[in-house]
């Protein structure tokens, strides 16, 4: 009788390990393959925009029709021996957002901003968000996936010359 409950446990005890495996093993792969996705397209537009300095030429801000408000700049620079001309818009929920942002980004100021090397008239205020997140994401993610696929062969090792 003994040895019947003894069994009984270690094989409700090795399911659930298996079953709690598994589901962290295929969670760290949806993880690493998400971070992936995430990655590739980030890092690129991460190393395609270079700072610069925009001088504003014009600024036209007001109401947007869904609530909102909103600022356009004219900006122009200077990259590769010629003058660009572009603009940098920006939406805002509230109207004191909105007049904070024109009073920072004054008519006939120098700003930094980025630019898109290959298409310079894509300019922005802001740097574009770093890939280093998502690259976190790709280790952890297919380091336990890796994990996983070690332990259920380590399972399957010993649990076939058991019998």
């Amino acid at each position: 009788m003994a040895s019947r409950i003894l069994t009984f446990v270690s094989c409700t005890v090795y399911v659930f390990l298996l079953l709690t495996f598994t589901i962290i093993g295929f969670a760290s792969f949806i993880i690493g393959s998400i971070g992936t996705g995430l990655y590739i397209p980030t890092e690129r537009t991460f190393n395609t925009f270079h700072n610069n300095t925009c001088q504003i030429v014009d600024i036209d801000y007001g109401p947007c029709q869904d609530s909102c408000y909103f600022i356009m700049w004219s900006v122009e620079f200077y990259v590769s021996s010629q003058y660009v001309f572009s603009t940098i818009g920006e939406k805002f929920e509230t109207d004191s957002e909105m007049m904070d942002k024109v009073e920072n980004y004054n008519l006939l100021m120098n700003r930094t901003c980025f630019y898109d090397e290959t298409l310079h008239v894509r300019v922005q205020w802001n740097q574009p968000a770093s890939s280093r997140p998502y690259f976190i994401m790709i280790i952890v993610g297919f380091s336990l996936t890796g994990i996983y696929l070690i332990l259920i062969g380590f399972f399957y090792y010993k649990r076939s010359y058991e019998f």
